[in-house]
């Protein structure tokens, strides 16, 4: 049987936040909506970094996400930010949400060079719904 391992590490270097992820799968590989889940997580966030640039805007990446998602028959996790981060702070103001409904939206913001952002992606073969 396989099972889905994710493994983060983070530090803060002189105040600046670090942070990386991945996921592996163990035993094996996924088959039918598991694997589904993975290749949408993954496409996501490889759209997602390319949406990120100059001019671009917080709701485009957002967008996107769900594109990906919707082909796929998956659906982002909901309540889920990415953060632009600076110098001693992890979590800005400034965010681009995984999945926006009527109940959480963010304020829209313009990508500009020098930006940093700890890019999170979450997808759920079920409803989109965190338990």
């Amino acid at each position: 049987m396989e099972d889905l391992v994710k493994i983060e590490c983070g530090a803060h270097i002189d105040g600046y936040p670090a942070t990386c992820a991945h996921t592996v799968i163990i035993g094996g590989k996924s088959k039918g909506k598991d694997a589904d889940v993975v290749m949408a997580a993954y496409n996501s966030f490889v759209a997602a970094t390319r949406m990120i640039k100059p001019g671009a805007i917080n709701q485009d990446v957002t967008a996107k996400i769900q594109e990906i998602c919707t082909d796929f028959e998956v659906e982002p996790l909901q309540g889920v930010l990415s953060h632009k981060t600076k110098k001693h702070l992890n979590d800005g103001n400034e965010a681009i949400i995984n999945k926006e409904t009527p109940e959480q939206r963010v304020e829209d913001w313009e990508f500009v060079p020098g930006d940093v952002i700890g890019l999170d992606v979450y997808v759920s073969s079920g409803d989109g719904m965190g338990r």
